[in-house]
């Protein structure tokens, strides 16, 4: 499958410690039969990239042989159109 927009919401924002201009980060969120490998190949969150930026936090809830699991994700950067994310397994 490919990403979809349904599964998508941004659940909050919050401002970081230096509290400086344009130092929010979001929380979001993103539920998807896509396995983990799908979501987790290039480009599949650039039609969000005017939607997140460097620093979000993402959380999903993500197929994995028939069974959901739940993945965080760090954005790294988003540039050109392009998101680039980090993982890191919590199930």
């Amino acid at each position: 499958m490919t990403f979809r927009h349904e599964g998508f919401k941004t659940v909050s924002a919050m401002g970081t410690p230096d509290n400086t201009a344009g130092s929010t980060r979001a929380l979001h969120t993103y539920v998807s039969n896509d396995d983990q490998a799908e979501v987790e190949t290039g480009g599949y969150f650039n039609n969000k990239a005017h939607h997140v930026k460097k620093g979000d936090i993402l959380m999903t809830s993500l197929d994995l042989a028939g069974a959901p699991k739940m993945r965080n994700y760090l954005i790294l950067n988003v540039a050109a159109g392009v998101v680039t994310i980090a993982d890191q397994d919590v199930a």
